[in-house]
């Protein structure tokens, strides 16, 4: 699960405030590795001027925040440094309780935890550009298990060139510090009954680097993107003493796309894509997590604009994913993915999403000390949200992921109800209640199943 916090933070922050959550490739609540996103905010249909760059969450298995993303009434105004420049400055604090801090199936363990949350961002906008600089500090203190102590971070550069009405290039650099939650990820293979677990939570640094060049002929056009993510996790130490080696997680995923799109009415296209990737890691050739891969997929992109009662897009297709390890089982299936946001009334908003990825982990040698399994991971996740009142918004959703190892005959399962309640107090200060439940299961032999719940409060200011 992605961290409660990050997800109420998100909620509550800015259009262009930074969020982890969008920032990290760590963006399906299992906290494997996702390849970067390549081709990013492109609006065929698009005229004049570029837009505000904001960051998106795609791929990211958690509902949307909960918005109105037509209609905010806490947008934030910003300092004037100039005549093109905006300095948004905000911050968020609060507390949650978490009654199962260490996800375990027994002797569950529950603390308060108090975060702060200060972030920027500066806003650049030319005539046919935007440059969007963006950066948090998030520390994070537990009342008890001072062990589970975070102080994570992020920034982010993005920029959009328009040459002329025609063209657009993107280019976008991200850098997050963060760790992996309790029952997520790798740390995933520490819950069962025959191995130890880390003595707190396992950190890691992502960098990412991408690019895109978007181009418009009359109602055709096309999107070519590169994206890079270099990635270094620590090596934790276990409650036995021992050190245990991420080496395997430490490397680079590279990614490269081009989709070719058709425009068949106002604001909504028609398109195909092909993405390539490469998954390369530090082991060595008896240990090889690498793998490349490619996806063909057809769908439907929805854009944003000033009568747009959906935006977003869905796609599906073929993917594979061919492993150069020992033991690794190469995937051939079908894939899927997109997030839609809907307006279904002046007062109510939904969101659903979902993805089909073909990933790797390290299940066999945490086991039986021998090579990894490659995975398939499947998210969804749908959200509603309902403005009963000009200062009230009220949401709820649920989330599901799936994690069926290609070896192991193991398949995990977490699926994760939501619920929120926003009071914009006013302009400038959001207050927030937020709670989420995660149900665990596995099928894998010794995996205990847990549960956990967490309620968080906040409060949100932003000039």
């Amino acid at each position: 699960m992605k961290s409660v916090v990050l997800v109420a933070l998100a909620a509550s922050a800015s259009t262009l405030a930074l969020s982890s959550a969008a920032m990290a490739q760590v963006d399906s609540p299992s906290g494997r590795l996702s390849a970067p996103v390549s081709v990013d905010g492109f609006q065929p249909t698009t005229q004049g001027a570029p837009e505000p760059v904001t960051q998106r969450r795609k791929g990211d298995a958690n509902p949307a925040p909960a918005v109105d993303p037509w209609n905010t009434p806490a947008q934030p105004a910003g300092i004037a440094l100039g005549n093109a420049t905006v300095f948004y400055p905000g911050v968020t604090a609060g507390a949650y309780y978490d009654d199962n801090v260490f996800a375990t199936n027994s002797n569950r363990r529950s603390d308060w935890v108090a975060f702060v949350r200060p972030e920027a961002a500066l806003r650049w906008a030319g005539e046919r550009a935007t440059v969007v600089a963006q950066g948090y500090i998030e520390d994070r203190q537990h009342r008890t298990y001072i062990t589970e102590n975070q102080v994570n971070g992020g920034a982010a550069l993005n920029s959009l060139w328009m040459p002329d009405n025609d063209t657009q290039v993107i280019g976008r650099f991200r850098y997050t510090r963060a760790h992996e939650d309790r029952g997520s990820g790798e740390s995933e293979l520490f819950n069962g009954t025959a191995t130890p677990t880390p003595t707190e939570p396992i950190a890691y640094d992502t960098f990412q680097a991408a690019g895109a060049l978007n181009r418009r002929f009359g109602r055709f056009w096309s999107s070519t993107g590169v994206a890079n993510l270099w990635v270094h996790y620590q090596d934790p130490l276990l409650t036995d003493g021992t050190i245990s080696s991420q080496e395997y997680r430490n490397g680079e995923i590279g990614a490269v796309t081009q989709r070719f799109g058709y425009v068949v009415a106002p604001l909504t296209s028609v398109f195909v894509e092909w993405t390539g990737n490469r998954r390369d890691f530090n082991t060595n050739a008896l240990n090889d997590f690498d793998s490349r891969g490619y996806r063909a997929v057809g769908g439907i992109l929805l854009e944003d604009g000033p009568s747009a009662r959906v935006k977003g897009e869905v796609y599906a297709g073929y993917m594979r994913q061919e492993y150069a390890g020992f033991g690794f089982e190469d995937i051939s299936t079908y894939t899927y993915g997109g997030a839609l946001a809907f307006a279904l009334a002046p007062n109510w908003t939904a969101t659903v999403l979902g993805s089909r990825e073909a990933k790797e982990s390290a299940l066999m040698n945490v086991i039986t000390a021998t090579q990894g399994v490659s995975v398939i991971e499947s998210t969804a996740a749908a959200r509603l949200d309902w403005r009963f009142h000009p200062q009230w918004l009220v949401g709820g959703g649920v989330s599901y992921v799936e994690d069926d190892f290609r070896l192991g005959n193991r398949v995990d399962r977490s699926i994760s109800p939501l619920a929120s309640l926003k009071y914009f107090i006013n302009p400038f200060v959001t207050a927030g209640v937020d709670y989420r439940r995660v149900n665990f299961g596995s099928s894998g032999t010794g995996v205990l199943d847990y549960y956990r719940n967490v309620v968080m409060f906040s409060i949100n200011a932003r000039l």
